[in-house]
């Protein structure tokens, strides 16, 4: 990302600039779309887990309480490591900059924030996979968790552009973000949580 130009406008991207450099099919218009998809989702998963497995009710608090901490490092780590690299092919340039990088050069054009449930729910699915391979029938509480995680990351996210909700977490949260598209886009990765930014040393401290 170009640090000395952080956005281009804060206008929707013109169309003919959208058609030739974004997959139309990886992003969606409907900032409510992932919650129709994700809670039914999470909602099977957690009553799945409950009644058809052996995991106690302990076990299934753990599941979702690690899920959510282990979604304050993934989000970071996506979010700096994939979303932001730089890439010399076409195709995977242009994959890049339809998920991420147009986002930032217009940032407040709703189509670039919220990536269509298909191409998301690939990406839970692979995930479900590698948990399962590793913590057996845990997986499932713990990606309840993540679905749960996810939903409300992206609508947070999306709100964070287009509302200005007077709660105190909401407007840390918001400004945190704000400084990451407008300050320094190589600083608050972080969106949910600061954590990973303060362990990392990418957080721009806060002003008075």
């Amino acid at each position: 990302m170009n640090k000395e130009k952080l956005f281009i406008s804060n206008k929707n991207m013109p169309e003919d600039i959208l058609a030739k450099r974004v997959f139309l099919w990886f992003y969606t218009f409907n900032p409510h779309v992932v919650f129709w998809v994700y809670a039914p989702l999470a909602f099977f998963i957690l009553i799945y887990s409950y009644y058809f497995t052996d995991i106690s009710l302990p076990g299934m608090l753990l599941g979702f309480s690690v899920a959510i901490a282990f979604w304050t490092l993934f989000e970071y780590s996506m979010h700096r490591f994939v979303f932001h690299w730089e890439s010399d092919r076409p195709l995977l340039n242009k994959i890049l900059y339809t998920v991420h990088h147009g986002h930032h050069e217009y940032p407040n054009d709703s189509r670039l924030m919220l990536v269509a449930p298909f191409i998301s729910l690939f990406a839970f699915v692979l995930i479900y996979g590698l948990v399962y391979l590793i913590a057996g029938i845990y997986a499932h509480p713990f990606m309840g968790g993540m679905a749960i995680c996810y939903m409300f990351y992206d609508w947070l996210h999306y709100a964070s552009h287009h509302y200005n909700f007077k709660n105190p977490i909401f407007q840390k949260l918001k400004i945190h973000h704000m400084r990451h598209h407008y300050e320094d886009n190589e600083r608050n990765f972080g969106f949910t949580s600061v954590l990973w930014d303060v362990i990392m040393d990418t957080w721009l401290k806060w002003k008075k």
